[in-house]
């Protein structure tokens, strides 16, 4: 490793040969005459201890820098003109900005000790180190809005003005979090839901705009853009932006809704209207009734107290029946040790009561998908964090038993191509685990269901299959015991926002002793990318992930499924055709242009990922030799003979057939007979 004197550390490998230099790669920082490409996004971090990848970041163009805030699509905040030689001032000149070809840099005008860095919040700033001390310029802060520009610069709900802060409308709906000069946020008093939308009114703000104002109806008038925001579970208020008439505007409903800015004293092309959704639930509670409503409500109230004692009386004979065996299982619940409400796994993740998390989640109304022990949903942690939630479902034994797998395996473990957890809930039968959001969703429907503007480029498709071999050989070498995942497939790829891919679901996880090599374990897995060892059960290594990844690698290269059971389409089989017929470009994604342009890097990767499917565990390439042939410095040898492809199972020998009472062993058998043998 090298460090120039411009800052650049560089990896030199064998021959001298560059491996790595940092100037190419930058992530939050952009230092002195480094270039940094058109295509070169910076990204902030969550925090300033936290360093995963944050919400903000920027892209170059050739006449100015865009900032984004990165939710579900990037929206613009802010832009900032940097015209070809043009100086930029703050008080004195510090940046002169050069453009060339590829790329923009920038140098100190006075030599003075500098660097340029997106932090968390979103603001771009100058940084100058004068004799030790350290000191800030601003670089995105606009003049009209000044820090308000900023989308988070007053949490969720918040509207900024330049001298003041305040939550939106009546102070019975909103509660100030962190009312200070650095912090503020506010937090609705009822959270919103959906059963029943008569029980929700809308704050009116006059002259409020937002940053992410994307028109989902044009040229409608504001009760009909109200009315859909009404009738959306996920909306959370109807922005409205006219010129004259409020029957003629156009119509935005965010799904999330960060800070918003006052325009009083600003001179904005168009009149601005925000109405907030609240919940009515509590209020009506605490208003008092007029004379007209006391007549029914006291009949209400008669009615009410009536069925109570009727069904009060019906539910005693019941209730003594089973209240002592009730009262046994509270007991037991209590002392035993498999009462999940008492799991506490780690010291190092937090736990989360059910009803901190159900809060953040929103009664769990936005669902994401379903995972195969329950469903995943969106939520926002108080920290304005966004984060995915799967919620295991009501089998006690079998979630206690993935919670446990989960946050034993990833609670204590950190690397960039792993999903992080974030925290946790183990709270009776309310299981919950809560990970970074993952904006690109997993490589599935990337692969599988997509469009002509989310095909994938080759180089995306090997930095996503390098990072997959980069993650397993963490799992597999680095962590102390190693971990086997057992469930390696592209629903569990996630991809972040810059298409990094984090692997996921460590539900099935195993962890193996340094002093061990081999485990022992019912089949498991998903039929399709589950390796031939599983069947009989013993003699489990990591090499088993190292077959499921040589599927996933010819699913990401051909754009298409291994298995089609409709059909009777297998990958496999056509793999091995091809092979043997030399004709390895034919299974080439189609779909894609440039995969078709780069068919001989393509047809090499198939190669690596035939090498992974040896149906001898011991031929099969580790994790640490896939990452050390990607990175060019070894190669494997290519497979001279594929009849391994046909993957036929032979006899088991006696002394490991898996005992017949087991219910999952048949089924998996069967499904990789009728696959292995077409």
């Amino acid at each position: 490793m090298y460090l120039h004197g411009n800052g650049s550390l560089e990896l030199i490998g064998a021959k001298r040969k560059s491996l790595y230099k940092s100037f190419d790669h930058p992530t939050k920082t952009w230092l002195p005459k480094q270039l940094l490409k058109f295509k070169t996004n910076l990204t902030s971090t969550i925090s300033v201890s936290n360093l995963s990848t944050g919400k903000f970041s920027l892209q170059l163009s050739y006449k100015n820098i865009g900032f984004y805030f990165n939710l579900s699509s990037p929206q613009k905040y802010r832009t900032l003109d940097i015209q070809n030689g043009e100086k930029f001032s703050s008080g004195m000149d510090l940046l002169k900005f050069s453009f060339k070809k590829e790329g923009v840099r920038y140098t100190a005008t006075r030599n003075h000790s500098l660097f340029l860095r997106l932090v968390p919040k979103g603001q771009f700033n100058i940084y100058r180190i004068t004799d030790g001390k350290l000191e800030i310029f601003y670089l995105s802060i606009q003049k009209l809005y000044g820090e308000c520009i900023y989308p988070t610069y007053r949490g969720n709900y918040g509207v900024c003005s330049r001298d003041k802060c305040s939550c939106p409308g009546d102070s019975r709906y909103f509660n100030k979090l962190n009312a200070t000069a650095n912090e503020f946020s506010c937090a609705q008093d009822a959270p919103l839901s959906c059963q029943n939308i008569t029980l929700h009114k809308f704050l009116t703000l006059e002259n409020v705009s937002y940053f992410g104002f994307v028109s989902q109806f044009v040229d409608i008038d504001v009760e009909s853009c109200k009315m859909a925001c009404l009738n959306d579970c996920s909306c959370k208020a109807a922005l409205f932006q006219y010129k004259s008439n409020l029957n003629i505007g156009n119509c935005s409903l965010p799904m999330e809704l960060y800070s918003l800015r006052n325009n009083t004293g600003v001179v904005f092309n168009d009149n601005a209207l925000a109405f907030i959704k609240v919940q009515m639930q509590s209020i009506i509670i605490a208003e008092t009734p007029s004379k007209e409503q006391k007549l029914p409500l006291v009949l209400l109230m008669v009615l009410h107290v009536s069925a109570f004692l009727v069904l009060s009386i019906g539910a005693c004979y019941c209730y003594k029946r089973w209240r002592k065996k009730k009262f046994v299982l509270q007991m037991q619940r209590r002392d035993n040790s498999n009462d999940s409400s008492s799991l506490h796994v780690t010291n190092i993740l937090r736990k989360f009561s059910f009803e901190d998390l159900r809060s953040a989640m929103q009664n769990f109304q936005i669902r994401l998908g379903r995972g195969g022990f329950g469903y995943v949903f969106e939520g926002v942690l108080h920290n304005s964090t966004k984060v995915a939630v799967k919620r295991l479902g009501p089998d006690v034994k079998q979630g206690k038993k993935e919670i446990l797998s989960e946050v034993e395996t990833i609670g204590n473990i950190h690397h960039f191509n792993l999903v992080r957890l974030v925290c946790y809930c183990a709270q009776r039968s309310n299981r919950l685990l809560v990970y970074e959001y993952m904006f690109n969703g997993s490589i599935y429907k990337w692969i599988f269901h997509r469009n002509h503007a989310q095909t994938l480029t080759w180089e995306t498709r090997k930095k996503i299959i390098v990072q997959i071999a980069k993650g397993l050989e963490y799992l597999h070498d680095y962590c102390n015991p190693n971990i086997i995942h057992f469930d390696i497939k592209p629903q569990n790829i996630l991809l972040d926002t810059d298409l990094n891919v984090k692997i996921s679901d460590f539900g099935l996880a195993r962890l193996i002793d340094k002093d061990h090599t081999h485990v022992m374990t019912m089949p498991k897995g998903t039929p399709g990318y589950m390796a031939p060892e599983l069947i009989g059960g013993r003699n489990i290594t990591v090499k088993i992930d190292i077959y499921s990844f040589g599927v996933v690698v010819l699913e990401i290269i051909c754009g298409r499924k291994s298995s089609n059971s409709w059909q009777g389409d297998y990958l496999i089989d056509t793999l091995k055709i091809k092979a043997e017929e030399n004709q390895l470009s034919d299974l080439i994604d189609e779909q894609s242009e440039d995969m078709q342009n780069n068919k001989e890097d393509a047809v090499r990767m198939i190669r690596i990922a035939i090498s992974c499917l040896q149906k001898n565990l011991y031929k099969r390439p580790s994790a640490s030799m896939l990452v050390k042939v990607f990175e060019g410095l070894m190669d494997l040898e290519a497979a001279a003979d594929y009849s391994f492809l046909n993957f036929i199972l032979e006899e088991t020998p006696p002394d490991i057939i898996p005992s017949a009472s087991s219910k999952i062993i048949p089924s998996v058998f069967n499904k990789l007979i009728i696959m292995q043998s077409k």
